[in-house]
């Protein structure tokens, strides 16, 4: 079959090492007791890996004109695919004589494979004549002593392939071919005409067609050619015909190692120039290690052609092998490298199967350690059962019994589906659909109403005052609480701090009872003021018509001026507008100040200041006279 490095998902693998023929002693072989029933095993076993034993189960593949032997480990499963193992003899030997030389018995249940060990036809079937394999034209199907049988070899080995691959659980992924000496032939020539059935081939002592154009190509097998350098049977470097025993059989030449490898190598693309990579020791008859590991690189498809080279062996001199089961070991080593399991059985590769011992599942989706086909919640690590269907699991359904619901975001108690409030675990109802949870709506039947900040139970929308316990309304829309507002109707009033009936703002004196209009703006109200039109006069002590502000004499109401500011009002004042004179005693219109005879009515003055005024002294300016008796000019005194 067609691989590739990606080609890992398919369901089952079959390793078919098919260890072909030998060009030893002609010997009889006895045959080997079979059981005739096919035996297959079932196993509950989903969650381990299965413990193969050594206890192996025989059954017989194929027609029932000619069968094989399939080999099983103890605890084999049918269901959960092994590595299949074909073995083809070398020319006069048996499946189960190879078998035993290569070590393939222990490695059934140690390297974990089945094997199939299928026998070639005797020439005209009968003894003496030997078992071999129609391969290619060196040997054996043309001319020379032995045939070829009248089988189709080919076809016969595909059928009982796909009767292990369909009845008891050989993987079809690891086909590999492992034939020695006529058996290699053979393993050549099933990588030609059935290369889309096998992984690779081993192929030990044995060579492809000589003419290379016989090979079909109808696959892409990997192919290891190991080759012993002094093979006197089937010649290093190719021959006329093939020998048995020194005797030249055969009709037709056969390619020599380096061909054969070239032939390969050509077809998928890789490099000629082979590479060293180690050795190996493959034989207990040859000392060290004898084996050269020769690797044809950068294949074009990603295949492998490698030759190792046995330095110095010879055709059969290291049969048996030296009991340390080496041969099965890195053979199948290297022939199933890059083979990956489907232990389980369910069709994916254990790379890609996140459960490799469950038939069961493969996926697990979100990486919670149950599978996708048992997760019921397969995106949601942390849960995987959904108890009431709902398409959430618990623990992540925190209602597991309630279909309608399964998360609860805040923590309420109350699905999310069914709370109207997700993310508020105060709040889940909204009766009155207003927006607000019925917990926190202090009105849950009344949707226009949700909050009371002052609990004065009226509703915030409502209620103009909604901080104010003591206020709802405004009727009048001047900002003041119709409980507060000595004026509710009145927008432009809503305190009356003086209890006088007027409001504040219109009230000139807000704090004056008494007090409200002042018409003539000097600050004193018009009830209080004594002159209620005149700004420049408020008060009347005296009553006498006369503001205070103008009478100079405020508590005399007699008198309300003093034009000559000398203090004595104008009705009391004799000279009015003389500041130097108030009274006139003697009436003769001299003020008593000036008047230097106040209650004489005829004098006012006494120029010479002799005590004798000037009207009566005859001498007004001599103060030693006063008098002038006989008139004569000349005072009494003198």
């Amino acid at each position: 079959m067609m691989k590739t490095t990606g080609d890992r998902l398919s369901a089952v693998t079959a390793i078919v090492m098919m260890m072909l023929f030998s060009f030893g002693p002609m010997v009889e072989i006895s045959e080997m007791e079979i059981e005739s029933e096919a035996v297959r095993y079932t196993s509950s076993d989903t969650g381990s890996p299965i413990q193969y034993t050594n206890a192996h189960t025989f059954v017989n593949v194929g027609p029932v004109e000619r069968t094989a032997v399939l080999e099983m480990p103890g605890g084999h499963d049918v269901n959960r695919p092994l590595p299949l193992v074909v073995v083809l003899h070398g020319f006069g030997q048996s499946g189960e004589v190879i078998t035993a030389d290569m070590g393939l018995t222990d490695s059934i249940h140690e390297n974990e494979h089945l094997l199939l060990r299928p026998d070639g036809l005797r020439h005209w079937q009968f003894f003496p004549f030997p078992r071999f394999w129609n391969a290619t034209d060196a040997c054996c199907i043309e001319g020379g002593p032995w045939g070829p049988t009248y089988t189709d070899d080919v076809s016969w080995l595909e059928t009982i392939v796909q009767d292990a691959i369909q009845n008891y659980g050989a993987d079809p992924e690891g086909v590999v071919f492992m034939g020695y000496s006529n058996g290699a032939f053979m393993s050549h020539r099933m990588a030609c005409e059935k290369g889309d059935l096998m992984r690779s081939i081993v192929a030990l002592n044995g060579v492809t067609w000589n003419d290379f154009t016989k090979c079909l190509n109808t696959g892409s097998p990997d192919i290891l050619h190991v080759h012993a350098t002094d093979d006197d049977y089937v010649e290093y470097d190719g021959a006329a015909q093939v020998s048995l025993g020194g005797s030249p059989i055969g009709c037709c030449p056969h390619p020599g190692a380096n061909t054969t490898l070239y032939n390969w190598a050509d077809r998928y693309a890789c490099d000629q120039n082979r590479v060293l990579q180690g050795t190996l020791d493959l034989s207990a008859w040859l000392s060290g290690y004898e084996t050269d590991i020769l690797d044809y690189p950068n294949c074009g498809s990603g295949e492998r052609v490698t030759h190792w080279r046995i330095n110095d062996g010879m055709h059969n001199d290291f049969f048996p092998f030296d009991g340390t089961d080496v041969w099965a070991d890195v053979t199948l080593d290297w022939a199933l490298q890059g083979f990956v399991r489907d232990s389980d059985g369910d069709g994916y590769r254990d790379d890609v199967d996140a459960f490799i011992y469950n038939p069961n599942e493969w996926l697990d989706a979100d990486g919670d350690g149950v599978g996708s086909n048992t997760d019921e919640c397969d995106n949601d690590p942390s849960a995987y059962v959904d108890e009431d269907g709902d398409g959430y699991c618990v623990p992540a359904d925190l209602f597991p019994d309630d279909p309608t619901e399964w998360f609860d975001t805040d923590g309420d108690g109350v699905g999310d589906n069914g709370d109207l409030f997700p993310n508020d675990p105060t709040d889940w109802m909204d009766t009155d659909g207003d927006g607000v949870g019925d917990n926190t709506d202090a009105f849950p039947s009344w949707p226009g109403e949700w909050a009371d900040t002052d609990g004065d139970g009226i509703g915030d929308n409502g209620d103009a005052f909604p901080e104010d316990p003591n206020e709802t309304l405004d009727s009048d829309g001047d900002g003041v609480g119709n409980n507060e507002d000595a004026f509710p109707g009145d927008p432009n009033e809503a305190f009356d701090s003086d209890g006088d009936g007027i409001g504040d703002n219109a009230d000139l004196f807000p704090n004056d009872p008494n007090e409200w209009l002042d018409k003539d703006n000097d600050g004193v109200g018009n009830n209080g003021d004594a002159f209620p039109n005149d700004p420049n006069e408020w008060s009347d002590v005296d009553d006498d018509g006369v503001g205070d502000n103008a009478d100079a004499f405020p508590t005399d109401p007699s008198e309300t001026a003093d034009t000559d500011g000398d203090g004595i009002g104008d009705n009391k004042d004799a000279f009015p507008t003389d500041p130097s004179e108030t009274a006139d005693f003697d009436g003769d219109g001299v003020g008593n100040n000036a008047d230097a005879f106040p209650v004489d009515p005829s004098e006012t003055t006494d120029t010479d200041g002799d005590g004798a005024g000037d009207n009566f002294d005859a001498f007004p300016e001599d103060p030693s006279e006063t008098l002038d008796s006989d008139g004569d000019g000349v005072g009494d005194n003198a």
